[in-house]
Parts: C-alpha cells; sequence; structure tokens
C-alpha cells in the first residue's frame, strides 16, 4: 500500500452476506452506530425478519415484553456476536420501503432471549440433518446469560473499541417510534387524577355567583380579594322623580 491509498473504513468489518455491493452491519450503542469486525460474528443471520411497516418495527422495539418477540426469535434469523466483553444475540429486520434496515443489529435482551429460545427448541427441534452452519445458528438457542455475558447487559462496542460508523456507513433507521401516552396511576381514573392536581395546587376555593345584568371588578386588600359587582347601564334601576314637579 502506498501513501496516497486510502484504506475504506469498511475494510475488515462484516458485511450482509450476498450483499453486492458489500453493505455493512450497523450496532446501534447510545447515539452512534458502530461497525463490527467480521471476526466478532460467531454466526451470520440466514435471512432478516420481515415487518410489515415502520410502525409495526417501532412498537416491537418499544416494547420488553417476551411474548411480543417470540416469533422473531427464531434460528435463521439469529446471530451471535463475540468481544472481550462476552458474547450477544442480534436479529434484523427489514421493513417494505426502507432498504438497508436489515444492516441494522438488534440487541435481543437476555429476559427475552432465556424465555423465549427454550420456547422456539420445543416448537423447533433441531433437525436430524444439519451441515455446520446450520448447526451453529440452531446453537444460538444455547445462548444463557451468566455463562455468555455474565457481567454486562450488552456487548459494548465503545470498550470493544469497533469504529463508529461515519456519514458514508451510517444509516437512519426506518422504524417510527410509538406516540408516548399519559399512564395515569394504578387504580385512578382521569377524573381522579384531576381531582388529584387540584388538591395539590389549590389551598381555597369560593364559588360566587355573578348577578345578572351586572359586572365587577377584584382588587386584593391585603391578604383578602376584593370583588364589586357593578350594575350594568340597561339593568340600572331609574332614579325616582320628584313628586313636587
Amino acid at each position: 500500500m502506498t501513501g496516497s491509498e486510502i484504506v475504506p473504513q469498511s475494510t475488515g468489518m462484516a458485511t450482509l452476506p450476498m450483499s453486492n455491493p458489500p453493505q455493512t452491519f450497523l450496532l446501534p450503542f447510545g447515539k452512534n452506530q458502530h461497525l463490527v469486525p467480521e471476526t466478532a460474528f460467531v454466526s451470520f443471520p440466514k435471512k432478516p425478519n420481515r415487518m410489515p411497516s415502520a410502525e409495526a418495527l417501532g412498537a416491537l422495539l418499544a416494547t420488553k415484553a417476551p411474548e411480543k418477540w417470540l416469533p422473531f426469535c427464531k434460528p435463521n434469523t439469529l446471530c451471535r456476536i463475540q468481544g472481550d466483553t462476552g458474547n450477544c444475540v442480534y436479529t434484523t429486520f427489514q421493513v417494505d420501503g426502507a432498504p438497508g434496515e436489515e444492516r441494522i443489529l438488534r440487541f435481543i435482551s437476555s429476559a427475552i432471549a432465556e424465555k423465549n429460545f427454550e420456547k422456539i427448541k420445543e416448537s423447533e427441534p433441531k433437525p436430524a440433518t444439519s451441515n455446520e452452519r446450520q448447526q451453529i445458528r440452531y446453537d444460538v438457542l444455547n445462548w444463557k446469560k451468566e455463562v455468555d455475558c455474565p457481567s454486562r447487559a450488552q456487548i459494548s462496542p465503545e470498550i470493544e473499541k469497533w469504529p463508529v460508523a461515519d456519514l458514508t456507513e451510517a444509516l437512519k433507521s426506518a422504524a417510527v417510534s410509538p406516540e408516548a401516552k399519559k399512564r395515569n396511576r394504578p387504580g385512578l381514573t382521569q377524573a381522579d387524577e384531576v381531582a388529584r392536581a387540584r388538591s395539590r395546587y389549590i389551598c381555597s376555593e369560593e364559588l360566587i355567583a355573578v348577578p345578572h345584568g351586572s359586572t365587577y371588578k377584584i382588587n386584593e386588600v391585603g391578604n383578602l380579594l376584593h370583588v364589586l359587582f357593578y350594575r350594568t347601564e340597561s339593568s340600572a334601576q331609574p332614579a325616582d322623580e320628584d313628586e313636587d314637579q
């Protein structure tokens, strides 16, 4: 290599199998997306999970409920990545109209993995005959946190010193996060919440009827509110006429 040659950032980094031109995998972590060395992949996903829309993907990524993730934990869609801090399981998604979404690796949390992988093994037992790649892919279902990543919640690409994807490699996900909804406290209705807010901020309340055909003025006198009601011109009583005239 001469001094004028530029080595692409993706050199030595893992890419989607059979992609042409090669498309690198992206591992989100914090505010960045990281490239992953090819040597860190224990197994590659055979295919991505298909999602009907960006909204559906956003809704799934926003939940930690294992039952919601169960259909997306099949061996053919999983991959395992190994680093100095342990090894973890990821999957990918494909969304119509969002090219490249399948490049983004989605972490399978330990709570989801250990509950769902056992169910998958029960419903989809290992084939009687399988080649080495199929065996490695199926073995991902044997992942256990206390064995494979005991000291951290997941692999840290920052600790591993895996490169942050630059503008030529990074990709904005198509996932649309669900709209945040205000959650009432358990057992409280919306009316209860309003009453609770009133009791918190209102120390005294008086209701005063405004006489018909009047206006009012409020003055603060010391610690008191002085309310004056004035008859409007149309409702004012006529003055008594002088009987001597």
